[in-house]
């Protein structure tokens, strides 16, 4: 195969970010590689292409291609594909195989152009997406070349929305470490955080940067906030800071509808004194942030997979949600949005106590107001999920009862009725029969369909 050859059986296409550095590509490996119609494998492996096989399909014909010796074929045949139509998907298989010693550079360039696409920046929030995969191989290559302040941005752009991510984690530390023994860092880590989307570098060093808090690495993130675990420098101490996104906190009418629910949250937490609720350490409005303590453990439903709660915990969990819903009854609000997801664990360690938080859907008890939809589905009461009625202290005790319904069936899901929008919904029945006693009489309770009846 040549160069010219490669590029008659394309014509010309559109200019799109890949297309020069297909071109680029076509140049160092046609010559002298096999043609589709010489091999009938890489044949196949072309057409696979233009009819738009997932790459689950691809990625073992590729490495099939390899092992018999038309990895050079294969890879001009992906360029080739890649320059008639950018696939973000495609040219993360791609540049895996340059940067696996065959051409490095151009690999790093083409990951850098993949994150240009639209379609890999529509992945952002997709756990183990496009997203995710790029920055996570421009972060080990890198590393590898001594770059760990390049290296540092991608691994925190992954544990940005995956923040159990152990290869993120392990490339992470690594950079840190390597920055640490070069003297660029000193104590608490936070430089590369500010190139996290929605946190500008400029606005992050006036922020905390110079001020009362020194960001370190990232605890999670939502639709309109991110999490991060911070230094207090006024009291020396760790504590979680949450953040309303720059692009939500715009002057129109709806960043100041979404900036007013996020300060509710802090008015809800200041009134809410309890034990086994998260305890609210600060707020500035200039910076758009609350400061909250901070629970090491992770939340209900990562314990659960970390083997840190089980069955076994249930009395114990049930005991301390009862305790932090009558706070924050008593404190005339409603949490309404119970779930594995806002129920923390303190430490990350079997037997630790949990803390309700994420109380930004919450809202006073009083005269309607706000949307009786807001929370999420399986955790949602039956009378809820018809959309006429208000949340109230009952429904969140059925949010409760799902949360220690799903705890005592794990780790068996739950069954598929409660993610199905049925106001007719009877969650009693799924209760075990051989539950023990004093559990199944909690759950049959908290589960109840009329909200009257639901007790702990």
């Amino acid at each position: 195969m040549t160069v010219p050859w490669a590029q008659r059986m394309l014509g010309d296409v559109p200019a799109h970010p890949l297309r020069t550095l297909m071109d680029e590509a076509l140049a160092r490996f046609a010559d002298g590689a096999a043609r589709p119609h010489e091999v009938a494998r890489l044949g196949a492996f072309a057409d696979a292409l233009a009819r738009d096989a997932p790459v689950t399909e691809l990625d073992p014909e590729l490495r099939a291609l390899s092992h018999a010796g038309f990895l050079r074929g294969a890879m001009v045949v992906l360029a080739a594909s890649l320059r008639e139509r950018p696939r973000a998907d495609v040219a993360v298989l791609l540049a895996r195989e340059l940067l696996d010693a065959i051409d490095p550079d151009l690999g790093v360039r083409l990951l850098h152009a993949t994150l240009a696409l639209p379609e890999a920046d529509a992945t952002r929030m997709v756990r183990g997406g496009l997203f995710a995969q790029a920055n996570l191989l421009l972060g080990e290559q890198l590393r590898d070349r001594g770059d760990a302040a390049g290296a540092l941005r991608h691994f925190e752009a992954v544990l940005a929305h995956d923040i159990d991510h152990a290869r993120a984690l392990r490339g992470w530390q690594q950079a840190t470490d390597t920055l640490e023994r070069r003297g660029l860092l000193t104590g608490r880590v936070g430089r590369g955080l500010s190139l996290l989307d929605g946190l500008e570098e400029l606005e992050s060093q006036q922020a905390f940067g110079v001020a009362r808090y020194e960001l370190s690495r990232p605890l999670g993130r939502g639709r309109h906030a991110v999490v991060y675990q911070a230094y207090d420098r006024h009291v020396g101490r760790d504590v979680a800071i949450k953040r309303l996104l720059d692009a939500e906190a715009s002057p129109a009418a709806g960043g100041r509808v979404l900036q007013a629910r996020f300060f509710d949250e802090a008015r809800t937490l200041a009134r809410v004194r309890s034990p086994y609720v998260v305890a609210l350490l600060d707020v500035q409005p200039r910076h758009r942030l609350i400061a909250l303590e901070l629970c090491r453990g992770g939340n209900l439903r990562l314990g659960m997979r970390r083997g840190l709660v089980g069955p076994a915990d249930l009395p114990r969990i049930a005991a301390q949600l009862r305790h932090a819903l009558d706070a924050v009854h008593a404190a005339g609000a409603v949490h309404r949005d119970v779930k594995p997801a806002n129920i923390l664990l303190r430490t990350a360690f079997r037997g630790a106590p949990v803390a309700l938080a994420d109380f930004g859907v919450a809202l006073d008890v009083g005269p309607a107001r706000g949307s009786p939809q807001a929370g999420t589905l399986r955790y949602l009461a039956p009378e809820l999920r018809a959309g006429a009625a208000r949340a109230t202290a009952a429904s969140d005790r059925f949010g409760a009862g799902v949360v220690l319904l799903e705890l005592l069936l794990y780790p068996t899901a739950l069954p598929d009725a409660f993610d199905r929008l049925d106001d007719e919904l009877d969650a009693t029945p799924h209760v075990p029969d051989d539950a023990p006693a004093p559990i199944r009489d909690l759950l049959l309770a908290l589960l109840a369909r009329d909200p009257d009846a639901r007790r702990w």
